[in-house]
């Protein structure tokens, strides 16, 4: 059952930010308020340069994988061929920026083009993540995310007490983490699909033999050449939005330095480490819709989108309302000015996982250009904003992104409404009493790691049971 993989997803996600939650005060008190804002700017353009380096190719595999167009084995092949190309593009671009915002003085400049060689491998992560999203394998995606968030929570906090560590061996020891990830998503993603896998009783009763014949595992992984074309006509068509989603998530920490100053973008920094923590909501119901949950059960998909919002707004009401203690107590008396940026960004969350949420609707039902255009008016809205705003420091920042966020959920969601398989907004933002009545036997279900559902548990060994992403 889709609404089982959300909150099964959503707890394992948790990992992620938890994680940055608690290396944030070991670095934060390590590196002091300027060192915390460089360590932002060597880190964050490569993992930007991750997401957007892509050029929607990691949407356009999720797609083609989950409609059976793509084999795991080929979307494996297309990952690591793609990321040549790609990867030497993005360690261009990235040397490019760092001559524009890092000062020639000193040795910034070049720590950070050491740091772009890394690129490549954050690239070879987000297409593996994407291939097996597609293929429903909601235990691999987690796992490549959890891993790397483990092994660089571990590996900061001990660096931090045992060493004295400098902005720029803190950013190694974050970027690197992620080759662990990768180590066990590849693998893994090659395997063919089981017969009864994600979404294997849609394909059987497409083909007519409800009962699975013996080649089904065929139809889930077909054999074929590679659709070329049809993949990068869709990596186009979700070019701009994926550009719009990475400017509207990050791009005011990596123009941020020029803008704001390393003190306050190191506040800024602190605040966004706090109020993402809800937006593994947004990131778990992204993965499931996009992994077949709109195909194989749409009134599912209904179910894990309205559920996601209310449950991202509880927890960024409760982040909001101790974040005046929080953020002074865990990331020192020097930080208190991070309090109220932190308010203003628990609002935006919310808003961003109703954007999360409507977007992913969108790519699921082929409407990625719909998707595309409201994620580039958000970005649009925020990066012009962060200009205006600048000189109100960390709270100018944060009130761009809160903008941003709404102009591209009130665009996403008037495409929503067009969908057919969707008869109201109500229906994927606001959850109904049976969603809440059945909201106790979801967790648990994720507890105790039941497969939620027939089709969702095969084909990936610890869907719904292994641990564990603006």
């Amino acid at each position: 059952m889709a609404a089982n993989r959300l909150v099964a997803a959503s707890a394992a996600n948790l990992l992620i930010p938890v994680s940055g939650l608690l290396v944030s005060p070991f670095l934060s008190r390590e590196l002091g308020p300027e060192g915390r804002g460089l360590y932002a700017a060597l880190t964050l353009p490569i993992v930007v340069c991750g997401w957007l380096g892509t050029y929607g190719l990691q949407d356009a595999l999720a797609f083609h994988v989950r409609r059976r167009r793509l084999s795991r084995p080929d979307a494996a092949r297309v990952s690591l061929l793609a990321a040549v190309p790609l990867g030497l593009v993005a360690v261009l671009l990235l040397a490019a920026l760092g001559l524009l915002v890092f000062d020639r003085a000193g040795d910034q400049r070049q720590q950070f083009v050491a740091l772009t060689l890394l690129a490549p491998l954050h690239l070879v992560g987000n297409l593996v993540i994407g291939a097996l999203t597609g293929a429903g394998d909601i235990g691999g995606v987690n796992l490549m995310k959890v891993l790397p968030a483990a092994l660089r929570t571990t590996l900061m906090v001990v660096a931090c007490v045992a060493f004295d560590l400098s902005a720029f061996w803190a950013a190694l020891l974050f970027l690197t983490s992620t080759a662990s990830g990768v180590l066990v998503g590849l693998p893994r993603l090659r395997r063919r699909a089981a017969p009864g896998g994600p979404g294997a009783a849609a394909d059987r009763a497409e083909r007519g033999d409800p009962d699975g014949p013996a080649d089904r595992a065929a139809a889930l992984d077909p054999a074929g050449p590679i659709p070329v074309r049809s993949l990068l006509r869709y990596s186009l068509a979700c070019l701009p939005g994926v550009l719009a989603a990475t400017a509207s998530a990050r791009l005011d920490q990596v123009v941020g330095l020029p803008l704001l100053g390393a003190r306050e973008l190191g506040f800024y920094a602190v605040a966004v480490s706090v109020a993402e923590l809800p937006t593994v909501v947004a990131t778990a119901a992204r993965t499931v819709l996009l992994g077949g949950a709109a195909d194989d059960d749409p009134a599912s998909a209904l179910r894990v989108a309205r559920v996601a919002v209310p449950a991202a707004a509880l927890g960024c009401a409760l982040l909001a309302a101790s974040a005046g203690l929080l953020v002074p107590r865990f990331f020192g008396a020097d930080f208190a000015p991070a309090t109220l940026p932190t308010v203003i960004l628990c609002a935006g969350t919310v808003v961003f996982t109703c954007g999360q949420v409507y977007s992913a609707l969108l790519l699921a039902h082929d409407e990625a250009a719909r998707s595309s255009a409201a994620l580039v008016a958000g970005s649009l809205t925020g990066v012009l904003l962060l200009v205006v705003l600048a000189p109100r420091g960390a709270v100018g920042a944060a009130l761009a992104s809160l903008i941003g966020y709404a102009v591209t959920a009130g665009i996403a969601a008037r495409s929503v409404r067009r969908l057919p398989a969707v008869p109201s907004l109500r229906a994927v933002t606001v959850p109904y009493a049976a969603d809440l009545r059945a909201l106790p036997a979801w967790l648990a279900g994720a507890r105790r790691g039941d497969p939620p559902g027939g089709d969702d548990a095969a084909g990936s060994p610890a869907a719904g049971t292994s641990g564990a992403r603006r």
